[in-house]
């Protein structure tokens, strides 16, 4: 993939959100740790002008990460993970509290621009910093998407809406397989040898295959809930993956696509409205 097919699967990825949200009730409260609709976007944008000052002005975003990561905390043994996300909102509605929803709008549009235009001018291979080790410029994009697509998650299922998915979905399932060593690392694990075989079944019927298909450890099914458990979105138990092997059901109980220290997605149930089927272990 190219840097500008990344930035144009973004841009795809965005859109799709901007859509639901134009008809949606700004101070609505999405299922993910009391933040609000107008929560969300505010997120958008900070972090578009995190990820586009990483591109463009390394001494500025270094500045900006600095005093972001001092105003959020992230969770620890003492900081559960609902503090740390009430001090990012706390954090970005202090610098975005001021503007109008319509403001708000227009301004993750500018700010969503700013970034494309500044990922496509930027070597793919190129490493910028962010939040933990510096990244690939083209890494960088995909992961601009796979919070998109995570965060979008919560306004859709606010608002009982089936998103339109693609198959540029994949960006966001790789960002999964990839994250998958990060996952057991963050739990003091060390990490499956041989690597959980995945096949998913994408939105357009095609299959996605990573690692060794020889692998006796398996995650196996549809993109769409294998991208939701990533991203903490849902439950493994609530989607259909068929999860065959003890490293691979360890993997689907911490997957984990974010940085930072571990943090658990929601409990069985919680959020299953559209998902009627339920995961098999083998």
């Amino acid at each position: 993939m190219s840097m500008a097919e990344a930035c144009e699967d973004l841009a795809a990825e965005a859109a799709e959100l901007r859509a639901l949200v134009r008809g949606a009730v700004p101070e609505a409260v999405t299922p993910f740790e009391g933040w609000r609709v107008r929560d969300v976007v505010e997120h958008m944008v900070t972090i578009d002008r995190l990820a586009t000052l990483s591109l463009t002005d390394a001494a500025a975003f270094n500045a900006e990460q600095g005093r972001f990561v001092e105003g959020t905390k992230p969770p620890s043994a003492d900081r559960p993970r609902a503090e740390a996300f009430a001090r990012i909102k706390a954090y970005e509605t202090s610098r975005l509290a001021f503007l109008s929803w319509a403001q708000l709008l227009a301004a993750w549009d500018a700010g969503l621009a700013e970034l494309i235009a500044a990922g496509r001018g930027a070597a793919e291979d190129a490493k910028v910093g962010w939040f933990g080790p510096p990244m690939r410029a083209r890494t960088l994009i995909n992961a601009r998407q796979m919070e998109v697509w995570g965060y979008g998650q919560d306004v859709f299922d606010l608002m009982r809406a089936r998103r339109a998915e693609g198959e540029r979905l994949r960006n966001v399932a790789e960002f999964g397989v990839r994250t998958m060593g990060f996952c057991f690392a963050n739990h003091g694990l060390p990490a499956p040898d041989p690597k959980p075989f995945v096949a998913l079944t994408s939105p357009g019927g095609a299959t996605w295959a990573w690692n060794d298909p020889g692998a006796d450890s398996r995650v196996e099914g549809s993109a769409v809930d294998f991208c939701r458990v990533a991203v903490q979105r849902r439950n493994v138990a609530d989607t259909a993956l068929k999860v065959t092997g003890e490293a691979a059901r360890t993997w689907m109980r911490i997957a984990q696509c974010i940085a930072g220290p571990p943090a658990e997605g929601p409990a069985p149930g919680v959020r299953a409205w559209d998902l009627p089927g339920a995961a098999t272990d083998a």
